[in-house]
Parts: C-alpha cells; sequence; structure tokens
C-alpha cells in the first residue's frame, strides 16, 4: 500500500488512542523550518510533533529547528532529499520543478478560504499532487497551509488595476508566480526571501505579495503600511521526509507520523485563520497599517487576467484537473 492510500485508510479505519509501539525502538527525527516564529509552518510543525509524541506514546520524538537554523528553502529541500535533514515542511513552489503537479495548489484566485482549503488538501485529488515525489528521494506525508496571500505595499493605495501597473513587486523565483503577475500588469521581481525588508525599505521594490503573519514575523510592517486583501493563492507547504528515514521506519511508526499529519491538517488551518484576524487587528491598531478589499469589479478584472494561466499549467500533469474539479465541487457546495 503507497503512503498516500495509506493515508486515506488511517484517517476512515484506525480508531482512537495510541498505535501500539510495544516493539518498536525510540526514534528520534530533526524537523527543520526556515521560517521564523510565529510563522504558520512553526505551528504546522508544533501540533505535529504533539500529535506524533500522543499517538506513539513518547516513543517518537519529533525535534525542530525552527528559524533557518538548519538551512533556508533550498538548502532544507535538498536536505532532505540527500538525508541530512530528517523532515522539513517547505513552501510547495520550491518542489515545482521536481513535482509539476504541485503548482495546481497556486493556481490563482483557485481557493475562496481557509475552510475550502482544509476540505481539499485532505482529498485523494491533493495528495495525487504529491504522489510522484518518492523519486526525488523524499515523501510528502501531508499539506500544511502558510497564508493565504495578499498584497503588501509601501505606500500605494490598490483601488483600480491601474494601480497595479508597474509596481515593481517581489515574488518568490516561480515561474508559475511570474505568469501570475505578469498577466497581472506588475513588474514582478524575483527576490530571496532575506532580502524583502531591506528591499521595501530602501524602495528598491514597491510591493511584495505576501501573508499577514509574514508581514509581522519579517517586520514588513516597520516599512510597508498598505494591505490589499486579494487573496490570491494560498501558500501551501509540504511536510516533507526523507525516503531512505522513512522506508527504514516500522509500518506501525509510518502509520503514526501519517496520521499524525493528516489529523493535524485542519486544527493548523484553523489556527491560521484566527491568527491572521488577530494580527490583522494589531497591526491597524498599533502599526497604522491600512486593510482593504478589493470590490467586486477589480476581483473579477484580477480573476480575468489571470485566466490564461490555468489554460497554461493544467495540462502540465494528469493530477492537475482531477483536483481543479474537487475545489470546484467544494465551492458548488457552499
Amino acid at each position: 500500500m503507497t503512503a498516500v492510500t495509506r493515508i486515506i485508510a488511517i484517517g476512515i479505519g484506525i480508531g482512537v488512542g495510541a498505535i501500539s509501539m510495544a516493539h518498536a525502538q525510540d526514534v528520534t527525527l530533526r524537523l527543520a523550518l526556515s521560517s521564523s516564529k510565529p510563522h504558520p509552518f512553526n505551528t504546522a510543525a508544533d501540533l505535529f510533533a504533539a500529535k506524533v509524541d500522543e499517538l506513539s506514546g513518547g516513543n517518537i520524538a519529533i525535534e525542530i529547528f525552527p528559524d533557518r537554523q538548519l538551512g533556508d528553502v533550498k538548502e532544507l529541500t535538498e536536505g532532505v532529499r540527500f538525508g541530512t535533514v530528517d523532515m522539513t515542511i517547505n513552501s510547495s513552489s520550491a518542489m515545482a520543478d521536481q513535482l509539476p503537479a504541485i503548482e495546481a495548489l497556486q493556481l490563482p484566485f483557485l481557493i475562496d478560504g481557509y475552510e475550502q482549503f482544509a476540505e481539499a488538501v485532505t482529498t485523494p485529488e491533493a495528495q495525487a499532487l504529491y504522489a510522484d515525489l518518492g523519486s526525488s528521494g523524499a515523501v510528502a506525508l501531508t499539506i500544511y497551509e502558510g497564508g493565504m496571500r495578499h498584497f503588501l505595499t509601501v505606500d500605494t493605495k490598490i483601488e483600480s488595476m491601474d494601480d497595479f501597473q508597474g509596481l515593481k513587486t517581489r515574488v518568490a523565483p516561480v515561474r508559475l508566480h511570474l505568469d501570475i503577475w505578469n498577466a497581472v500588469g506588475v513588474n514582478p521581481t524575483p527576490m530571496a526571501y532575506g532580502e524583502v525588508y531591506t528591499a521595501l525599505e530602501t524602495r528598491t521594490i514597491d510591493a511584495v505579495e505576501t501573508n499577514i503573519s509574514s508581514i509581522e514575523a519579517e517586520k514588513y510592517n516597520e516599512v510597508a503600511k498598505e494591505v490589499l486583501l486579494t487573496g490570491h493563492y494560498m501558500w501551501p507547504g509540504l511536510l516533507m521526509m526523507n525516503k531512505a528515514k522513512y522506508d527504514s521506519l516500522t509500518p506501525e511508526q509510518q502509520e503514526i507520523l501519517e496520521r499524525a499529519a493528516l489529523e493535524t491538517v485542519k486544527p493548523q488551518i484553523e489556527a491560521l485563520q484566527k491568527f491572521d484576524e488577530d494580527l490583522m487587528a494589531k497591526l491597524e491598531k498599533e502599526d497604522g497599517l491600512s486593510f482593504a478589499t478589493p470590490t467586486p469589479e477589480l476581483k473579477a478584472e484580477l480573476r480575468e487576467l489571470v485566466a490564461p494561466v490555468y489554460e497554461k499549467y493544467v495540462g502540465n500533469h494528469p493530477a492537475i484537473q482531477p483536483f481543479l474539479d474537487v475545489v470546484e465541487s467544494l465551492r458548488a457546495g457552499d
């Protein structure tokens, strides 16, 4: 049975309580992150570690290394593949070259909110998006969420499509993101995550597409004040593990990790939604940030502009369209 199908079976068929570990030896796994507390990926790591401890009766320990202690996104992704790091939670966009299907998670304006995302990413169709990862030396256990993305500018209020035009905007160095923002009409500027604060401060860039938690965690609130709540795409994170390390575990230990991953998706996303709401209130009151919601007309224009992106990417992998169909069915059921 594959890891993907076992995750589904675990969610359906395993009862409450710790899985028997009578014959298993104690295991410690190092889970490293590039994100800083209180980034949602760190919350996910804490929830996952606690659930693993609970289900294993303390026989599997997850040791967490946040704040780029063991490397940045690229270094941790490679570290997991080659076995120098046991586990990481990294942006799905960092895996696009190895996993073309994973780009489905960030197609623009696909998912409307956190609750819908939590439902979508625990479906078999979502799990199929990362089923090919094993060929790269890693396996994925689940998808967490780093925070719905919005548009932050130093001081430009975005009220119409004209206001987007030509803004030098930091985007992750990912082809999908470049295609999206070229379609919108900004001047997309790939840039390392750790360079964004200085670039905003010096006006090397005018804007950044980012999540709410990063505004505070990376101190963007000190140098940028205008937020348009576009919600243009999510920022999924794959919980990845070195495949050789995973294969070295007993079936019972593997089940514990898979079940812990599955059971912590919804709590992590619920915590993230509340965190966003509380943090926006704080940033507005204490730091003077302005939060605006796009008009329905502006949102419709944005959707129309990025429609060709779907045409370009939907055929990149046979798992993409089934996932889009699932999301559409969830939207229809709202």
